[in-house]
């Protein structure tokens, strides 16, 4: 199995924010992870990335036991993540943003400056090359996180709400985007609040409630269930789907 966790718990004293959740990721899938907000989905994901060290349980990536491991030590596996607030290197430029993640696998400046160039021109962020971070609106910093991560070049990517915030027209550019890096072969797993983007993108959703995995499957078969409906969705989700 390409990532697999299992009984996966992250407790803060006795309030259990994920509570038993397992996850088994197949290469080359997108999933995707929603839930109210408090559900534990951001938590589990945290878990994934090695951002936080799960309570209990296990996680493996690559057959390799990661749940322990230093987010450094999973970005040098083929891990590689965004965050729902973007962070960028304010007084840093676009290109100089992407080169420090293709310094983890670039050691020279050239090379790493080469790999970059290649990044934003394939995230469309070539023209903002010389621009300073800080000069960036909220869809360009998004998509420089992406483009950082990409740069790493990793075999799994984590998308935390990285959608969100945008306009209609934005968020299809970013669902094209989605799709691209996919295509290269990029196992990917996305947590979004946003429906429209896990119906489009997502193979499979996984469903947190109050720190639970309660329902998982494709996406269209999940939000008719019950369960789904009572605990997240409700008249909002039927909104959607008309």
């Amino acid at each position: 199995m390409f990532l697999e966790a299992r009984g996966i718990i992250k407790a803060f004293g006795t309030f259990r924010a994920v509570d038993g959740a397992d996850l088994d990721l197949a290469e080359h899938e997108i999933i995707g992870l929603i839930g109210p907000n408090g559900a534990g989905k951001s938590t589990f994901f945290n878990c994934l990335s090695g951002d936080a060290q799960p309570t209990s349980g296990s996680i493996r990536f690559l057959g390799r036991d990661v749940t322990s491991i230093t987010p450094e030590a999973h970005a040098r596996l083929g891990m590689a993540r965004t965050f729902q607030v973007p962070v960028t290197f304010e007084d840093m430029t676009v290109i100089d943003n992407v080169m420090v993640g293709a310094f983890l696998r670039q050691p020279h400046r050239t090379a790493a400056r080469r790999v970059s160039q290649e990044v934003l021109d394939f995230t469309g962020l070539a023209h903002l090359a010389g621009s300073l971070a800080r000069s960036l609106g909220t869809p360009g910093r998004k998509r420089l996180e992406i483009a950082r991560a990409l740069a790493t070049q990793p075999r799994l990517l984590l998308l935390d709400e990285a959608l969100a915030g945008l306009t209609p027209a934005e968020v299809r550019l970013a669902i094209d985007l989605v799709r691209r890096i996919k295509a290269r072969g990029i196992t990917i797993i996305i947590v979004e609040h946003i429906m429209e983007v896990i119906l489009s993108l997502a193979e499979r959703a996984v469903v947190f409630h109050q720190g639970k995995v309660i329902a998982q499957g494709a996406p269209r078969a999940v939000v008719d269930d019950p369960a789904v409906i009572a605990a997240y969705l409700g008249h909002h989700m039927k909104r959607v789907r008309m």
